[in-house]
């Protein structure tokens, strides 16, 4: 009887501290520099979009077409499926992003059913 029980107490904590590594592991981060390919809205314009999420809930947004750079900065907060953007140069205005997680590198942003693939940089 005491061997079952040292069995199941083995099991209970194996299967225990399993859980607590595997929610470590899968728990995503957004903080970081994001990059990917945007196409202007009404036009064929392909552009570089580069979002960088710092850790003390600040962030820029670069947008380089062919022949301009646009830069905006904001302070931002997150849900588990949104971004929340307050821009410096409108700060009355909230800025919702939609994302979805494809891995630990890899997530689709966008808002207005247009999506881009972005990669941790």
């Amino acid at each position: 009887m005491k061997k079952l029980f040292f069995v199941f107490a083995f099991l209970a904590f194996a299967c225990g501290s399993d859980d607590d590594s595997n929610n470590e592991e899968t728990s995503f981060i957004l903080v970081g520099t994001w990059a990917g390919t945007i196409t202007e809205p009404g036009y064929d314009t392909e552009g570089q979009v580069e979002l960088v999420l710092n850790s003390d809930s600040t962030g820029t947004l670069i947008v380089i077409w062919e022949m301009d750079t646009e830069t905006s900065s904001f302070s931002w907060s997150s849900t588990d499926t949104q971004i929340n953007l307050n821009y410096d140069s409108e700060p009355d205005e909230l800025v919702i992003l939609y994302y979805s997680v494809i891995d630990q590198d890899t997530m689709l942003v966008g808002g207005d059913d247009e999506f881009t693939t972005m990669y941790r940089q």
